[in-house]
């Protein structure tokens, strides 16, 4: 049986990413980063877009964004089969691709996927620095007491495969946090809708005072 020739997926991303960036860049958006591979059966293609603005790209930029995609997607016919689109902020997980990109993440933690011989190793830790063409990261401290420090590892720029900001937190924490916060939302939609009742004072019957001038008369005897 021949063997299945698997597409080079890293060339099709790059050749999204050079499609893409120019007429991206005319209205506003810098691509960060195009990862291409298979999911579900089809070939999935997901972008992922930034804008200028401090609060992050929107849903309506990347809405608008994708239409733009769609029809450039279209026009080159890049793919011969079916595949699925997806425009996306970056998220927390911040994908690295340009020199400026490493620039800005040094001291912040990384996660890089090396290659290595006909295989690939990850490195993970903060990035110490960056020159332009190697990136030097300490990998994180041995959470055991007794065990030395890990070596700062060097990595050359030219063999990294993929790279992403990797934020030191602890997935339980945010669920935790995350109940908290519901819940407390809940106890203070339940406060508000008591309020109103507590000030809207409610007459008794067969107790209500007539005041002077009210319009009310007494009947004569």
């Amino acid at each position: 049986m021949a063997e299945r020739v698997r597409p080079n997926l890293k060339r099709m991303a790059t050749k999204v990413m050079e499609l893409l960036e120019p007429e991206l860049a005319a209205d506003g958006f810098e691509i960060l980063d195009v990862r291409v591979f298979q999911g579900g059966g089809r070939l999935q293609v997901r972008v992922y877009l930034e804008t200028d603005s401090a609060g992050g790209i929107t849903l309506g930029e990347c809405a608008k964004a994708g239409r733009s995609i769609n029809m450039l997607m279209e026009e080159a016919d890049l793919f011969s089969g079916q595949y699925v689109m997806e425009v996306s902020s970056p998220g927390i997980r911040r994908p690295l691709r340009l020199d400026r990109h490493f620039a800005k993440a040094v001291g912040q933690r990384v996660d890089l996927k090396v290659r290595q011989a006909n295989k690939s190793r990850r490195v993970r830790g903060e990035l110490l620095s960056f020159d332009g063409k190697s990136l030097l990261v300490q990998p994180p401290s041995p959470s055991e007491k007794g065990e030395s420090i890990p070596a700062v590892v060097e990595v050359n720029l030219a063999e990294v495969l993929e790279a992403n900001v990797d934020p030191d937190f602890d997935a339980k924490d945010l669920i935790n946090a995350d109940r908290r916060q519901k819940k407390e939302d809940r106890k203070k939609k339940r406060l508000a809708i008591k309020r109103p009742k507590k000030n809207r004072p409610r007459a008794r019957a067969g107790n209500r005072k007539t005041s002077a001038g009210d319009g009310d008369s007494s009947p004569e005897d």
